[in-house]
């Protein structure tokens, strides 16, 4: 009995695997799915393409030679008309003074036969009517029509350009890569994947669409728009709403070329941290555009904090200058490793930047100096985790970079930013 007990545990544990195994086949024969749909898909959509594309070249071409014939034609007729003008006028001139030549040869004649001597004297006196004769435009005077057309040029170059026109690209040359989410932002990366085709890519467009546009790209197509376009191979893309997906995709320009490459893989991804914002709670701050803009409104020393500790290594936080006050040396903004009450951020635990441009690191000051605040500056702080809690800071002014390394005690690594101001009239936006 205990043998078949066991047979029977053995048997239902190997059952067990079995079917684990038969869900991650049937797993698989969907992902084969999946990419079979998108060779088939993409195919389809290429062969329209191609059709689209060359139904209106062939449209372009053959309108185009229809439109210059017509005007060659009509050129050549203008100048048979116009060379003809001269000569009808010539033949008419002509053809009067042999009329009237003829109806004096006539007369002469008929004289002749009355032999009536007044008609006669008459006759003779008339006789200075045969003048000279109508000057006649020689042959290269006059236009001499022929047509001249490099038709097999023409056709070497129209068959040169019509068998490199288009190209069917097995994949886009970039593809978006990873996606890093950040608080209220999204790090899009990508990278050349066609190893095989060496190019050198001058520039880069990123698309962005709202929602998980997949499968239906061609519909969607007004929905993208460009997010950046330049060298780089990495793009943060700010304000975007938590929880809400979003569908990027890259391609690039290759160098020497006026039009973009095939499109990468759409790729959706969505941040699930909150956008960096202020702390609503302090009366001396009005609190404005979804918790981003802090205004001094009261004429009282006051700290203004994060909402919560947002900012850590990996991120990056940029603080605008929209209104300037009166900025004293114990003004201006900060990362703060622990939050605690007071009146200024001239502290330990404190990454401190005056509005002088002076750097405190807590509460010491240090020898570099950034740019003074003014309407317009942009401060930007990025961290990255060196060991234990230690991370270093970067921090950008005005096209200033200092760099410092600093000891925490956040065992997350989490840091709160905040504005300490003591005049009315200061206004930061934070990003």
């Amino acid at each position: 009995m205990e043998d078949t007990h066991l047979s029977k545990k053995h048997i239902s544990e190997i059952l067990h695997t079995a079917n684990e195994y038969a869900g991650k086949l049937e797993d698989l024969i969907k992902s084969v799915q999946v990419a079979e749909e998108q060779v088939y898909n993409s195919a389809e959509k290429t062969i329209q393409d191609i059709d689209s594309s060359f139904d209106l070249l062939i449209a372009a071409v053959v309108d185009s030679f229809t439109k210059r014939k017509k005007a060659l034609k009509a050129e050549a007729i203008k100048i048979k008309e116009d060379g003809l003008i001269p000569l009808l006028a010539c033949r008419e001139l002509i053809c009067k003074k042999l009329k009237a030549t003829r109806s004096y040869i006539e007369e002469g004649e008929n004289i002749l036969k009355d032999l009536n001597l007044e008609k006669a004297l008459e006759f003779c006196d008339q006789a200075s009517f045969i003048g000279s004769l109508p000057a006649v435009p020689n042959l290269e005077e006059v236009p001499d029509l022929s047509f001249h057309c490099p038709v097999e040029s023409l056709l070497e170059e129209l068959h040169s350009q019509a068998a490199s026109a288009g190209r069917v690209s097995k994949m886009g040359l970039v593809q978006v890569t990873v996606v890093e989410e950040k608080p209220g932002a999204l790090l899009v990366h990508w990278e050349e994947v066609d190893l095989e085709r060496v190019v050198d890519i001058s520039s880069f467009r990123l698309q962005m669409a709202y929602g998980d546009v997949r499968g239906q790209c061609q519909a969607m197509e007004p929905n993208f728009h460009d997010v950046y376009v330049g060298p780089e191979n990495q793009h943060l893309i700010r304000d975007l709403r938590p929880g809400v997906p979003y569908t990027f995709r890259v391609c690039c320009r290759i160098e020497g070329d006026t039009e973009w490459n095939a499109w990468s893989l759409p790729k959706v991804a969505t941040t699930h941290q909150e956008p960096f914002c202020w702390d609503t709670s302090n009366p001396n701050f009005a609190i404005t555009n979804e918790n981003k803009i802090a205004s001094k409104i009261s004429s009282d020393q006051s700290v203004l904090y994060s909402s919560t500790a947002q900012f850590g290594p990996g991120h990056s936080i940029e603080f605008t200058i929209l209104e300037c006050g009166v900025g004293c040396s114990d003004e201006g903004l900060a990362l703060v490793d622990v939050r605690v009450e007071g009146e200024n951020l001239l502290q330990p635990g404190a990454l401190f930047i005056n509005t002088q441009g002076c750097v405190f690191v807590d509460g010491m000051e240090k020898t570099t100096k950034l740019p003074p605040f003014e309407k317009g500056s942009k401060v930007c702080f990025t961290c990255e985790h060196i060991r234990d809690n230690k991370i270093r800071v970067n921090i950008d002014s005005n096209n200033k970079t200092v760099t410092y390394d600093w000891k925490i005690s956040s065992p997350q690594l989490k840091l709160y930013f905040a504005v300490c101001f003591g005049q009315k009239g200061w206004k930061v936006l934070v990003e």
